[in-house]
């Protein structure tokens, strides 16, 4: 590795090419003492050799003396050069630690970024194509032309590229493109904004950065960083990799790419903003953009940014270690009108509230205020570099909260404006026959599942029920009906046959049951009684059973036919459970009540739809016995204890498909308390002798609130796999209690229906 390393060095002309070039140097490096902490840091190390430190010795008198030589030549720059690279290099030598860590939750990183970009028309698939491979974290791009539309067709094309890719190892990501023509470089970054808090009230969860960006961004890699940030990936995912790392500090509030190299941690207020991720909890203080006169020089929104920085947060933009870039093209645009004089009355006009003395930068009187940290001659603008994200973290102010409140209170103000002029969901490129083609080319060759579909309602609903499933295709169904309200009479029933001959579905079969007098839970149980008789007759298990509440209504977004192909929409939800899409780790498939653009998945999901996994059934039927005039809602929430204990983070929503509770019927209200929820879970589940107590410490109603968004809830990935990984292990042994449970109801079902079949037979 150190003649690697050495070879490394030597053709190393990055560093000093980009000093030569910039007019401004970088800061002066840091004192040699520094080199001190190099050798303490060797002599910590786990093997305490004396080759170790000898090493370590003859290395940092090697360093003191070259970087004295290197001093006249290079001035300071050579000694910041060495400096850095050898204490770099021992620290990734003798301390693993030191290397880009990624924060990850198992295998897959937990950050998801939205990348926002702003261009010409014919870059788009450029950016597509950058970015698709990108692996951990989860991307969502949304494109922004300004000349032209992106072309229907290129649009197509890569929808159909997305598919084709699920559950492959090649690269896809999400988008959407929009057209904003006669749009300033503020404006369509505020329309870039508005985007993002649209995708963001549709996912029901907020994107981990922000990341603006002009067409033009290209980073460019120092070789270095293959050792540092990992050997594969382009170098867009090295920045990425770096955003969603332990290596950010945790004051900062942007990373960027810098203008020229940066050979350690190094943080600034005042940055180019042709790239910009914004950490999303510091939003509300940098956003939106500032509003400007017609023909205004568009820096002056740059400026303003500075001002919001260094007033609430200075220094806390931070550069992306060994990784710099440039914006290669120039386009025109007004530059006349940037002067102080005017960047105060656009920062007046947009921040300053007199009536609670908020007037940031009222005495930054000089431009050199709103100059650029990396070309600054005014050393305070820029810290570092430093060795570490901790000691450049020590020395970023922390956000002024109170004081810049009223920017929070404008960002909340302009939000709620986005979010009540736009619609529910944002518009998705239209599929083509094209693509619908191709989803069915990717998934003719799947096997049908053999499914058990059971609802309990009012008689009325039956031939409803028995409409929308008849149509159903892929899908092996057999249905059971119970009605609670009414027999249904035996000549409705039959007629239902000639009124569904558009029917298409052969694999079709249907049951009524009358379950007068019972609750939701004994009806549930009674459905699944029924279920195992079949299971009994048929000599062979269902792959799902599918419990439904008979007021459900699916609605499918905008987007569904691109994952879940074309049909209705009950359709569509069967041809997700019928794929491959469904994560070998799920144990439950259910709907949300807000539209999930990926795969997620929770412990704590509503109950109207449940379509279990047969081989989890074991540990999730039958539903708790409950006392009479129980809170029926006790009952689920024993199903989020039985989820959270046994099979966490495995019940997996159908993306792109919400469900809506037409009917809110009569129900006991009362009683839905920690002390009830307790004893029902104490009663049903517990087994001291075996130390099965699940739950005990679930103190709070906290722990049995349906939980579809923020850190409840895995996702939303882009692909089925990222989320699996995710899924924790199931605890198969802890909760082998209620396998034998299960095991036990399944045996009393069976022995009265030989007991009722016995009497049958005698009677006859």
């Amino acid at each position: 590795m150190l003649d690697q390393y050495y070879d490394l060095k030597r053709n190393d002309s990055l560093f000093h090419r980009h000093n030569e070039q910039n007019q401004s140097p970088p800061p002066p490096p840091l004192p040699l003492k520094r080199n001190n902490r190099i050798i303490d840091r060797c002599r910590n190390f786990k093997g305490k050799g004396i080759q170790i430190r000898l090493l370590s010795l003859l290395l940092s008198v090697f360093l003191l003396y070259s970087g004295s030589i290197m001093c006249h030549r290079h001035r300071w720059s050579g000694m910041a050069l060495l400096r850095s690279h050898w204490e770099r290099l021992l620290l990734l030598l003798l301390d693993p630690k030191t290397k880009i860590l990624k924060k990850t939750n198992g295998e897959i990183a937990i950050d998801d970024i939205i990348v926002l970009v702003m261009g010409e028309a014919d870059l788009f698939q450029d950016w597509y194509d950058k970015l698709k491979d990108v692996q951990n974290p989860d991307l969502y791009l949304v494109y922004a032309s300004y000349d032209s539309e992106v072309p229907v067709s290129i649009v197509d094309e890569k929808i159909a590229q997305n598919v084709a890719n699920i559950g492959t190892e090649n690269g896809s990501i999400p988008f959407h493109t929009i057209h904003i023509p006669d749009k300033t470089w503020t404006e369509g970054r505020n329309l870039l904004a508005a985007e993002a808090l649209r995708k963001e009230k549709v996912r029901g969860k907020k994107f981990s950065y922000w990341f603006f960006l002009d067409d033009d961004v290209e980073p460019t890699c120092h070789p270095a960083t293959e050792k540092v940030y990992g050997e594969s990936g382009s170098c867009w995912q090295k920045v990425f990799t770096f955003l969603t790392s332990e290596a950010v500090p945790e004051k900062a509030s942007t990373v960027a790419l810098p203008m020229y190299l940066k050979d350690g941690f190094v943080a600034t207020s005042n940055v180019n903003s042709f790239n910009a991720a914004f950490k999303r909890s510091r939003v509300p203080y940098l956003l939106p953009y500032v509003s400007l006169p017609k023909g205004a020089s568009q820096w002056i929104a740059q400026a303003a940014n500075m001002c919001v920085v260094g007033s609430c947060m200075a220094n806390s933009v931070v550069f992306v270690p060994l990784i710099y870039s440039t914006n290669s093209k120039h386009r025109k645009h007004p530059t006349d009108g940037y002067t102080v004089q005017n960047i105060q009355a656009a920062i007046e006009d947009n921040f300053h509230d007199e009536s609670i003395n908020f007037i940031p930068c009222q005495d930054w009187d000089k431009m050199r205020y709103y100059s650029e940290g990396e070309f600054s001659d005014m050393k305070h603008q820029m810290l570092g570099p430093y060795p570490s994200c901790e000691e450049l973290n020590g020395h970023i102010s922390y956000t002024k909260q109170s004081y810049c409140t009223p920017l929070r209170k404008r960002f909340t103000v302009w939000e709620q404006k986005v979010l009540s002029e736009s619609s529910e969901i944002i518009p998705q490129p239209k599929p083509s026959n094209k693509y619908n083609a191709q989803y069915d080319k990717l998934h003719n060759d799947k096997i049908n599942k053999n499914i058990v579909v059971m609802v309990m309602g009012e008689a009325s609903a039956f031939q409803d029920w028995l409409h929308q499933l008849r149509g159903v295709n892929g899908a092996n169904i057999n249905f059971i009906f119970g009605s609670y309200d009414t027999e249904i009479i035996q000549s409705l029933e039959n007629n239902t046959s000639s009124d569904d001959a558009d029917a298409t579905n052969q694999n079709f079969d249907h049951q009524i049951i009358f379950i007068q007098n019972t609750t939701w839970s004994e009806g549930r149980n009674r459905l699944a009684r029924e279920a195992l008789q079949k299971e009994n007759s048929f000599r062979k298990q269902f792959d799902y059973w599918l419990f439904l509440d008979d007021d459900i209504q699916p609605i499918c977004h905008p987007g569904s036919e691109i994952v879940l192909g074309v049909g209705s929409c009950w359709q569509q939800i069967f041809n997700f459970l019928s794929s491959d899409m469904v994560p070998e780790m799920a144990s439950t498939i259910v709907l949300p009540f807000s539209a999930k653009e990926g795969f997620a998945s929770t412990s704590n999901a509503g109950s109207s739809f449940a379509a279990f996994k047969r081989e989890s059934l074991p540990y999730l039927i039958p539903y708790v016995t409950l006392p009479e005039g129980s809170n029926q809602r006790i009952s689920q929430a024993a199903n989020f204890c039985i989820m959270g204990t046994c099979l966490s983070h495995s019940a997996v929503f159908v993306p792109y498909v919400t469900v809506h509770d037409s009917k809110s019927r009569p129900a006991v209200r009362e009683g839905f308390n920690i002390n009830k929820i307790h004893e029902t879970v104490t009663q049903n589940f517990h087994d001291e002798s075996k130390h099965f107590i699940p739950c005990h410490d679930w103190n709070t109603m906290a722990f049995y609130e349906q939980r579809e968004n923020g850190t409840a809830m895995l996702g939303p990935f882009h692909t089925s796999g990222a989320l699996n990984l995710q899924i924790p292990p199931h605890k198969h042994g802890l909760c082998a209690p209620l396998r034998q449970r299960f095991m036990d109801w399944e045996t009393n079902v069976m022995k009265e229906l030989d007991s009722s079949t016995a009497a049958t037979t005698s009677a006859s």
